[in-house]
């Protein structure tokens, strides 16, 4: 059983079925990528619990993955685990790590971690602002519970004088949305660290770059993902082998002193990170495979995440392998996706994109006889793979050809030049 209905869904569908595994799926969604492989798709409330239970209950799956975090939150692993049933998925205990960012702080912190970025949490706007005038550094507020990666707010970005960041903190703790934390500003170039993990054991995947603007050259409102890259395991051109072999000590530590203080955490594991001069820091971790990293490494992982899953909840090493092939994945969105989205509807060209060597992993879109209706959120992906970047960049051009409606796409992401301005930016940095 899978849940969820988004193109980090599709893609962990397609490698689980690729096992010859059968495959059920809970979604919110008429997802076409997960109609088409799967064996039943029941369309419902993916955070209901009582009503995955049922289900469940009722189809009796062997395993269960949960691709997104809200499920997570609202408990629908911990309904799952306590009826006996494998869940590749953390509890909400583990899940905190992400659910709570003031949570994942100060236990780095209780815990003498490396990699934590200096942060105050707080849910009092009069404390907060008190604290931002004395502060001596740019700073970077951020929600502490879950916000779709869009709710990150950053000096010298999103605003630009402490008297807006005090602003935006006092509107927002006013409205009553939960607390929010105040964090240094890290520079550097970013990167997501994903892995498996059973209790104090990690496996870690290839590096991906996640594109967050909305508009290109890195302009515009933070999004949920607007494409990523991957060069499999050889490692990001703009991220040192030093930079990696750090990030994922860090991600070890983590997750062995989680282990050994609240839980065994079990299931797909992210971490956002920054090469900074300073070395890596972690800016986040999210309980489960990012969208859209999880399409970049799935597509190139030739074993099954069913196998994975099978391995590591039998206390068994996965013998992970990878394709040594680059790709790149651009998301095509609703207009004004970012900030105000209006849904539309798609027609494309599915087996013409298919000859010219694109992938297609759907989203939150609706099959509707022969047309794809868009949602607010982020509509479908596609990814290019290959061995030559120009040559992996031009099969994004002239799609206008084959995929007609109103929608928006970043033409920028995995090209040459973005590539290079980022292998001068790290120069900057470091030196």
């Amino acid at each position: 059983m899978l849940i969820g209905g988004g193109g980090r869904e599709h893609a962990m569908g397609l490698s689980i079925v690729k096992s010859g595994t059968e495959l059920i799926v809970i979604s919110p969604n008429r997802n076409p990528g997960l109609l088409r492989i799967a064996k039943e798709l029941i369309i419902g409330d993916e955070n209901d619990s009582d009503f995955v239970l049922q289900n469940a209950l009722r189809t009796e799956p062997d395993y269960v993955f949960i691709g997104p975090e809200s499920p997570l939150a609202r408990g629908v692993s911990d309904v799952l685990l306590k009826n006996k049933f494998n869940v590749f998925a953390p509890s909400s205990i583990s899940a905190r790590l992400e659910t709570s960012k003031s949570y994942c702080r100060e236990f780095m912190s209780r815990n003498g971690l490396r990699g934590n970025i200096e942060s105050r949490a707080f849910s009092d706007p009069q404390e907060a602002e008190n604290f931002i005038k004395e502060v001596g550094y740019d700073f970077v507020i951020k929600p502490d519970g879950l916000t779709g990666g869009k709710g990150v707010m950053v000096q010298g970005v999103h605003f630009q004088k402490k008297e807006d960041g005090i602003r935006i903190t006092r509107e927002y703790l006013d409205s009553g949305q939960g607390s929010l934390l105040v964090e240094k500003k890290m520079t550097g170039e970013e990167f997501s660290l994903q892995a498996f993990v059973k209790g104090s054991k990690i496996y870690f995947l290839p590096l991906v770059q996640d594109y967050k603007r909305a508009y290109e050259n890195d302009e515009g409102p933070n999004t949920g993902g607007m494409g990523s890259i991957c060069f499999s395991e050889r490692g990001l051109p703009f991220i040192s082998s030093d930079t990696v072999v750090e990030s994922r000590n860090i991600m070890s530590d983590l997750v062995k002193k989680f282990s050994d203080k609240i839980e065994d955490y079990v299931g797909p594991i992210f971490g956002g990170f920054i090469a900074t001069r300073e070395g890596p820091k972690l800016l986040e971790i999210n309980a489960r495979l990012g969208d859209p990293e999880a399409m970049n490494v799935l597509s190139l992982m030739e074993n099954s995440i069913q196998d994975v899953a099978m391995d590591v909840l039998n206390n068994q090493d996965p013998n992970l392998e990878f394709k040594d092939k680059i790709n790149v994945l651009r998301y095509l969105v609703p207009k004004g996706y970012g900030s105000r989205p209006v849904p539309s509807t798609i027609d494309l060209e599915e087996e013409k994109l298919l000859l010219r060597g694109l992938r297609i992993y759907y989203a939150s879109v609706n099959l509707e006889g022969k047309q794809l209706k868009q949602t607010a959120s982020r509509s479908l992906a596609l990814l290019s793979e290959g061995t030559d970047i120009p040559q992996i960049s031009a099969r994004f051009d002239d799609l206008s050809l084959l995929l007609k409606g109103e929608y928006a796409m970043r033409r920028d992401i995995g090209t040459e030049s973005m590539i290079e301005s980022k292998k001068d930016a790290m120069k900057t940095v470091i030196t």
